[in-house]
């Protein structure tokens, strides 16, 4: 293309429109094609943790009611896309502990945060040192640890008991393993333009 070398102001917004990698700046697709299957940790992504059973999916309202009945209605409100259930299984101090990690695609970063705010989403004291860019709580219940963020356009919800002990622990390290790959798969984009147009110079 010797017309596109000679001219860069031509060949940058071509390069943009069409998609095609520039060295060193991340190309992604929008956060609300992101399949939630992707942001289930895996099988000792935290210590003594696995996996227990196949993974549920729901990619329409309707098969999200089908597991989660009347709450459905609530991921609804906020531009719902897909979310995946995952059972872990792991022991806290040599007791069998169980987990259920719930992640939600809410199409936005917007509706995440949105949903993340409205009360019936749940409730908890905010995070200290979190990681991601979005916010963090977490609670505990008659034994139960509740940990739930917003990351991107995903909203994630973290359930680890019965136990008296460890479940904090726990519960944030599946959370962290979780945004590490939601923010895997949803690279910042690009703020400062001049990183690009210095590629054409």
């Amino acid at each position: 293309m010797p017309h596109l070398a000679r001219n860069p102001r031509i060949a940058l917004p071509i390069l943009l429109i069409v998609g095609l990698l520039v060295p060193g700046i991340p190309a992604h697709a929008g956060c609300d094609g992101v399949d939630p299957l992707a942001v289930l940790p895996a099988d000792e992504a935290c210590p003594g943790w696995v996996r227990d059973g196949s993974p549920m999916t729901a990619y329409t309202l309707e098969e999200l009611m089908a597991i989660i009945d009347g709450m459905a209605m609530l991921y609804g409100q906020y531009g719902f896309v897909a979310a995946a259930f995952q059972n872990y299984a792991g022991e806290i101090g040599g007791v069998p502990t169980a987990a259920t990690l719930a992640a939600f695609n809410q199409g936005s970063a917007e509706n995440a945060q949105a949903l993340y705010l409205d009360p019936e989403s749940g409730w908890g004291d905010a995070v200290p040192d979190w990681e991601g860019t979005g916010d963090a709580r977490a609670r505990v219940d008659f034994g139960y640890v509740t940990f739930q963020f917003w990351e991107e356009c995903f909203f994630a919800s973290i359930v680890v008991g019965p136990g008296e002990t460890g479940l904090d622990e726990a519960a944030r390290c599946l959370a962290e393993g979780a945004l590490g790959l939601i923010q895997g798969a949803t690279p910042a984009a690009i703020d400062d333009w001049g990183a690009v147009k210095a590629q054409f110079r």
